[in-house]
């Protein structure tokens, strides 16, 4: 019996092969991970009763995000981005509207009618425009798919409604 007899066989090094498989997969993983995270973000946007017309008035240049407080989480779902207040009113009869702005200077429209159970549900007791023009200093228009529009101010809320000549306006209790 020779002494290479009682040692095992030459171990071939794995060091080097298990860091290419896990950076391999790390990559796999990586990629995969996006790629459904991009499916999601695509899936929740388009999710839910919502107006999709964007516009910006060509007097209104690009900004930074407001400072103000944040919006309804429900606006910022449907808009998926981030929203500061810019303007807020609660009108006599209990209906909240908020014109929000996100990062690029863009305007969107947020109402609640008075619930019962505080809830804010977009189709249901809110509505959430994307095409929202500023008239002046606190004074804006949203204009719904229908043609609805929404004019608000510090001292009401008008609705005029496309079919019929018919306007619906509301006094404001408080601005902000």
């Amino acid at each position: 019996m020779t002494p290479s007899d009682d040692l095992s066989p030459p171990r071939r090094p794995i060091f080097f092969p298990v860091v290419i498989a896990t950076i391999f997969l790390t990559i796999i993983g990586g990629t995969v991970g996006f790629m459904l995270g991009e499916r999601q973000r695509n899936d929740d946007g388009g999710a839910g009763p919502q107006e999709t017309t964007t516009t910006q008035t060509a007097a209104e240049p690009p900004s930074t995000s407001p400072s103000g407080s944040s919006c309804p989480p429900e606006a910022i779902k449907l808009a998926a981005t981030d929203l500061r207040q810019v303007f807020k009113i609660i009108t006599t009869n209990g209906t909240t509207v908020w014109i929000c702005q996100d990062s690029a200077g863009s305007l969107y429209y947020q109402a609640k009618t008075r619930s019962e159970d505080g809830q804010l549900v977009q189709g249901r007791n809110g509505l959430f425009l994307d095409d929202v023009e500023r008239l002046g200093e606190d004074e804006y228009r949203a204009t719904a798919t229908n043609g609805n529009t929404f004019e608000v101010n510090r001292s009401h809320l008008l609705v005029h409604f496309a079919t019929t000549d018919r306007d619906e306006e509301y006094s404001v209790k408080t601005a902000e």
